[in-house]
């Protein structure tokens, strides 16, 4: 796929997503100037209900590359790492009358030659799932250990406290 004729090809095609979500490294390789982002009014929410702050949306071509597939794609811009460049979701696939199949990884839509396909690589599927997959763990890790953190500040806050209000009642 091509967003403005940049070669992009780590696209996760998510038919559960309601928006279209650019990752910031791509748009910063794509060159684009934050001046042309748009404030959003929503706030995107993963499947686990953790909140994604946008930078803002954007206007780009969506194109096959083929000829046969150009349009304009408002796309969320969003500042979080990820394996993909970018995430496809319902509005763009309905959009194009298309039919996504994740078993087959495969796109098929309607043009004026008949029925074309956007064919996915299973390989790269596998590697940005595990890298995700690192990413996620990486992430779980850390919030893990900021939570502890905070315990253990916690909890020495409140011992201190205690310490200091028995030597000030003496």
């Amino acid at each position: 796929m091509r967003i403005e004729e940049w070669g992009v090809r780590r696209i996760l095609v998510d038919s559960g997503s309601s928006v279209e979500v650019l990752f910031c490294d791509t748009f910063n390789r794509i060159e684009l100037s934050d001046d042309i982002l748009v404030p959003s009014t929503y706030r995107i929410y993963g499947f686990n209900g953790t909140m994604t702050i946008q930078k803002g949306e954007v206007t780009l071509r969506v194109s096959d590359g083929g000829g046969y597939l150009d349009t304009l794609t408002t796309l969320c811009v969003v500042d979080v790492a990820s394996p993909y460049e970018a995430i496809i979701g319902r509005p763009w696939i309905a959009g194009i009358k298309g039919v996504a199949s994740a078993n087959h990884q495969r796109i098929r839509f309607p043009t004026y030659k008949g029925i074309d396909e956007v064919v996915g690589d299973s390989q790269a599927a596998r590697q940005c799932m595990q890298v995700d997959a690192q990413i996620n763990e990486e992430r779980r890790a850390r919030q893990r250990g900021e939570k502890n953190k905070a315990k253990e500040t916690k909890s020495r806050r409140g011992t201190g406290k205690n310490y200091f209000a028995g030597v000030h009642d003496i």
